[in-house]
């Protein structure tokens, strides 16, 4: 009994310290648009060097969706993108991206980001496939945003973040620790590494 009472309590500490671990990050939440110019800046100036140089302090969600507004009509989902239906069909590829089971996270960031940084994001898909070595996924991504799958997921980001604000005052939206901050959010827009590292519990040479 008493054998079975101490591997009890070392079960629970074991958790609690793993759930400590996973906690002690700084979470970042991008709430942003494929086409917007604001949001482009921001994850390849930003949150790009961050991820980079930092990334054992963070955990980036991000949510590809903005302004934009989505009904069902007739059994399907109809969508308004802030920046045209081109927008409409970025938003689609990256949160195929985001929610394809056979990239690694570090590549499906690396694919969002390589595509925010290029001029037309919506029509870039294969150029940032081939930089990070996936091109064989491309036809299925393709499809996904082509059909009802991508419409599930856009919608499901839709929901996300109609769940913060809706619609958003603006494009991005960080949000910090899983709490919206205006004073943070100014900030980070600019100098994400200086919230980063104030924040964070774990230091590093890179702060």
């Amino acid at each position: 009994m008493r054998s079975l009472l101490l591997f009890c309590l070392f079960a629970f500490l074991c958790g609690a310290l793993a759930k400590n671990k996973r906690d002690d990050k700084v979470k970042i939440a991008v709430y942003y648009e494929s086409l917007c110019p604001d949001s482009k800046n921001f994850i390849t100036t930003q949150l790009a060097p961050v991820w980079r140089e930092l990334r054992g302090l963070v955990k980036v969600k991000l949510v590809p969706y903005g302004k934009s507004t989505h009904d069902k009509v007739n059994g399907k989902w109809q969508f308004t993108c802030h920046h045209g239906p081109d927008e409409c069909y970025g938003n689609k590829v990256q949160s195929c991206i985001l929610k394809d089971r056979s990239l690694q996270d570090t590549e499906k960031m690396e694919l969002i980001i390589c595509l925010m940084g290029q001029s037309r994001p919506d029509k870039s898909l294969d150029t940032c496939l081939e930089e990070v070595k996936r091109q064989p996924e491309s036809s299925k991504l393709k499809q996904c945003a082509d059909g009802e799958q991508g419409d599930n997921l856009l919608a499901a980001y839709g929901d996300k973040s109609d769940s913060l604000q809706r619609p958003l005052s603006f494009v991005p939206t960080i949000v910090i620790n899983e709490k919206f901050d205006q004073a943070i959010q100014d900030e980070a827009y600019t100098n994400l590494k200086a919230v980063v590292c104030r924040l964070s519990p774990n230091k590093s040479s890179n702060c």
